[in-house]
């Protein structure tokens, strides 16, 4: 986070906590919220008219601003501290419903999850700042003084050309605007050749949450002592695999296995899960109490859609291709549960964590996958 975002978080902070009971504490105490350009334009105000504006305009505007999404969503209940009669609403109150809106939100939602959205609010509270600020440059710039503008701000020589062929009507393409919030590639960060491991480590590494999605894990050797080492902060892992028994399991065993010659085909799925389901078997023996309830497993009988390896709102993402394992194909980082390709992904892996079933204790996945593959229809 820039200190700009770190200092608005925690004017947030003050702000959730006194706009109900004490706005008058406040005042002073928001320079950050008072040099946004809706504030700083409205003119001299004295500290309790420049309080009020913030905490009964800004804020409530801005909040309407903010697009769908779990985490916006959260934020909203986070900050409003009146509900609808004008009646203030506990912190406590609001901690609650906003984790209703959070899947696997921590019990001490004030440790884990408060920092973690105003961090995002306060992102997204500057980022609307920016487009107030520009807005309002937009509407001073006189008609017809594009290029002028832009060389007078040093601007480079190709996007002075553009300006001028915008101006003037001509073909000449601009430099590409950046994508908007549902553009196709809205989210998307960057390409990956395959699964980047060392990069899904240093992820791992500061997560509040970690979620992975998989017909199985390929190389889970790899991620076990990162996964030890999150649980054991604290962190929130849920894994969902497919069930090794299903029909399906063995229609992509099929389609990894290609054109290889049949003496040569083996099945990897189920061999796969099972070692997977040992493997998190033995991280669980590892925890005490507390941490094996922040491990969460589940499998799915269902079409594997996508593979996804999710850290907070950030994902790499692939899909299932025949004769080739997910994580040896290109991946694709996204940012944002918001954003187009965030949706995507991460209702994907809401709508299959719904359709799974969930192991009571994972030390006993062998008892459980029996049980588990009857719910499903599974014939053994």
């Amino acid at each position: 986070m820039s200190a700009r975002s770190c200092d608005l978080a925690d004017e947030l902070k003050q702000i959730i906590r006194l706009a109900g009971r004490d706005p008058e504490a406040l005042e002073g105490q928001l320079p950050t919220l008072s040099s946004l350009h809706r504030v700083a334009g409205a003119g001299e105000l004295d500290e309790p008219a420049r309080v009020h504006l913030i905490l009964h305009r800004l804020i409530p505007e801005y909040l309407d601003r903010l697009p769908a999404g779990r985490d916006c969503r959260a934020i909203r209940e986070l900050m409003t501290w009146e509900d609808e009669d004008g009646e203030t609403q506990s912190l406590t109150t609001r901690y609650h419903k906003a984790a209703a809106h959070l899947v696997n939100a921590a019990s001490d939602f004030g440790r884990r999850q408060e920092p973690r959205l105003l961090a995002e609010c306060a992102r997204r509270f500057i980022a609307l700042d920016h487009e107030d600020r520009l807005a309002a440059i937009a509407l001073q710039t006189p008609a017809g003084s594009g290029s002028g503008a832009l060389a007078g701000a040093g601007a480079s020589p190709a996007d002075t050309r553009a300006a001028t062929a915008a101006a003037e009507g001509s073909a000449v393409a601009a430099p590409a605007l950046p994508l908007a919030a549902e553009d196709a590639g809205s989210g998307i960060v960057r390409v990956h050749k395959n699964l980047d491991y060392n990069l899904l480590l240093d992820y791992m590494a500061e997560a509040e949450e970690i979620v992975i999605l998989n017909t199985w894990i390929p190389e889970l050797n790899i991620l076990d002592d990162a996964l030890v080492e999150a649980l054991a902060r604290g962190t929130y892992v849920s894994i969902l695999m497919l069930h090794p028994d299903s029909h399906i399991a063995q229609l992509r065993s099929q389609a990894l296995q290609g054109s290889t010659q049949a003496r040569f085909r083996e099945d990897r799925v189920r061999p796969g899960v099972r070692h997977c389901l040992e493997v998190l078997a033995s991280i669980a023996r590892t925890l005490d109490d507390d941490g094996r309830r922040h491990l969460r497993v589940r499998l799915y009988d269902s079409l594997p859609s996508i593979s996804v390896y999710g850290v907070d709102d950030r994902a790499l993402f692939s899909v299932f291709l025949h004769g080739q394992l997910a994580v040896k194909s290109p991946q694709i980082e996204v940012q944002g549960q918001d954003s187009l390709m965030g949706r995507l992904v991460f209702r994907e892996l809401e709508t299959l964590w719904g359709i799974g079933q969930e192991f009571k204790d994972l030390e006993q996945w062998q008892t459980e996958l029996d049980d588990m593959g009857r719910r499903f229809g599974i014939a053994s």
